[in-house]
């Protein structure tokens, strides 16, 4: 009877633990939506992608991570819009990072906030205020949504080393090891520590 109670209260405590996978981490951070312009350049000796085809991954990627709806991807220098190995990526984004880091003084020559908001449009406001916000495991590799493949490597080495660095993204495990001019028989594996709204924190109350 002892060993029937003892294996009940476990059972009972495995089901408050998190799934795993895309699990929240950690307790609730006091966050706002931290608004910059990212730019760089993608060089694929392997992989050649259509411009506008390259620019919804990353932006499919970025909305995963907990950007904000607003968050616009462009690349550009592709020719004819054909598939290229060789383009210009820019990244207009809010994601949440922690209300400390949010708003960091701007260098000289880049935009301002209100010039970047003014980019990103109106439909989906930004708001000023803070909101909660929690760490969150996710593995990019297995979001079936991305549809990520063996020919995205160099896609997401460019990610890796250019955007995750400037974002509240902590790795937690990289297996992303592109060889240039061959295909790799493995989806490149990318798990990170995203920090996310843990509710929409745009959105008005209602009354």
């Amino acid at each position: 009877m002892r060993s029937l109670s003892k294996l009940s209260v476990l059972a009972s405590c495995a089901a408050l633990l998190p799934l795993a996978g895309n699990a929240a981490t950690g307790d609730s951070v006091p966050s706002a939506w931290k608004v910059q312009e990212i730019r760089y350049t993608y060089v694929g000796f392997t992989t050649a992608y259509n411009c506008d085809a390259a620019a919804d991954k990353l932006k499919q990627i970025l909305l995963t991570l907990g950007a904000h709806p607003s968050t616009k991807v462009r690349a550009s220098g592709c020719n004819l819009n054909r598939p290229s190995r060789n383009f210009f990526v820019t990244i207009t984004t809010a994601s949440p990072a922690p209300a400390s880091d949010a708003a960091p003084v701007p260098v000289s020559g880049e935009k301002t906030r209100q010039e970047l908001l003014e980019r990103l449009g109106t439909k989906n406001p930004i708001g000023t205020d803070q909101f909660p916000a929690t760490w969150k495991s996710i593995d990019l590799s297995r979001d079936r949504r991305l549809d990520l493949r063996p020919g995205d490597c160099e896609l997401m080495e460019g990610l890796r080393d250019n955007v995750l660095p400037k974002l509240a993204i902590k790795v937690e495990s990289d297996r992303v090891q592109c060889s240039p001019r061959q295909v790799s028989i493995s989806t490149p594996e990318l798990k990170v520590s995203a920090l996310v709204p843990l509710a929409n924190p745009d959105q008005k109350p209602t009354t």
